[in-house]
């Protein structure tokens, strides 16, 4: 018997085989190379509508210089295409082209080899991404663990600062008012540049005590239901206290002093007397700040609006941050940490509400945050995670 001879129900098995199983791309090509039927596996694989459309929009030409009708005419070499893909990506296979009585059979192949050095460099890159990923998680917590103790730190220190600060100040103020007559006026001036000085350091302890709080997650609110006007006197009083020093007139515009909301009120009047005191240091003797609240929808909005120099695009990007500093300067030389609307930030926050800025250039500033009323702070608490 001739080994070589096939008889049809060897041929129908092999036909089969290929139509059904075999895993390689079967495509029929009519004399037009027009696709005239396909394999399952080349169904699978091939964009959909495959079937009907020369092979020539199939195949991915990224050098627009195939040659079909060429490679077809030498079945008996190997030659790499690439065709496009149901999944949308190009994949690559090594055709060989088999001559029929009414067209051509195009037999495709995955190049295994490179199959497997891909999933090996896959499974590499994976490894050095798991290795990475263990080396991010243990940086993290050595940088949690760092900024921590930069918080005890930063409280302690500026605690141990306070009552020194404190003693100068009091003693200060003390020689000043008992002694003020008998000192010269150079010595009277060395007295007053301590006090000041010791002042702004005040400030700076105190900034930096409330940044080691909230950044260590220990802020927490002491809210009780207040009315307006008990929220505005401390801030009306002292506010207006440095408003007088600097000869500027404070207006506190009407509003419904007697509506309640709950707060924590010495946070509140922290926020509030931090933008009163920046519009105060940022406006000229003879300007006016005014201090208005108004009843929106569901919301408290508090506002304190200048006179100064206004605030460039650039400058409003930058504020709400720590240490932030802008290109205006304070009228009367005061020195700042650039801690204060960052602070201020972080309480209203905490309160459920929102700070922000109008303003333009030489034109003043309005500084403005929202607190919810009662109803809607319990709804925006209940939907946080």
């Amino acid at each position: 018997m001739d080994p070589m001879r096939t008889d049809a129900t060897d041929a129908a098995v092999a036909l089969s085989y290929i139509n059904e199983t075999a895993p390689v791309l079967a495509i029929w090509l009519d004399a037009e190379l027009c696709i005239v039927e396909a394999n399952a596996l080349a169904k699978k694989l091939l964009p959909g509508g495959a079937i009907g459309r020369n092979l020539d929009q199939i195949v991915v030409d990224f050098a627009a210089s195939l040659d079909l009708r060429d490679l077809i005419s030498r079945p008996n070499e190997v030659h790499m295409l690439t065709m496009k893909s149901a999944a949308g990506l190009p994949e690559t296979y090594h055709f060989r082209f088999f001559p029929l009585v009414a067209g051509t059979l195009a037999l495709g192949s995955l190049d295994f080899a490179e199959q497997q050095r891909m999933r090996n460099e896959v499974l590499e890159l994976n490894r050095e991404l798991s290795n990475l990923t263990r080396q991010l998680h243990l940086a993290n917590a050595e940088l949690r663990e760092l900024h921590e103790l930069k918080n005890q730190f930063l409280g302690m220190a500026a605690h141990d600062l306070r009552k020194p600060v404190g003693i100068i100040m009091t003693y200060s103020e003390f020689v000043l008012d008992e002694a003020g007559d008998t000192l010269s006026a150079e010595h009277h001036e060395f007295i007053r540049s301590c006090l000041k000085a010791a002042q702004g350091m005040k400030v700076l302890i105190d900034d930096f005590l409330d940044i080691s709080v909230i950044e260590s997650g220990h802020l927490r609110l002491n809210q009780i239901r207040l009315s307006v006007g008990e929220i505005l006197e401390g801030v009306s009083e002292m506010g207006g206290v440095l408003a007088r020093k600097k000869k500027v007139t404070l207006v506190l515009q009407p509003a419904d002093r007697g509506l309640r909301v709950r707060v924590d009120a010495p946070k509140l009047q922290q926020v509030l007397l931090n933008l009163v005191g920046n519009a105060i240091e940022h406006s000229q003797p003879g300007q006016t700040i005014w201090l208005a609240i108004d009843q929106r929808a569901g919301e408290l909005v508090f506002s304190v609006r200048d006179e100064g120099q206004g605030l460039s695009t650039e400058d409003q990007q930058a504020l709400f941050k720590a240490f932030a500093s802008g290109r205006t300067r304070k009228t009367g030389g005061e020195r700042s940490t650039g801690l204060g609307l960052m602070i201020a930030r972080k309480i209203v926050e905490a309160h459920c509400g929102r700070i922000w800025v109008e303003s333009q250039s030489g034109a003043g500033a309005t500084f403005s945050f929202s607190i919810p009323l009662e109803a809607e702070v319990r709804a925006l608490q209940e939907t946080r995670p």
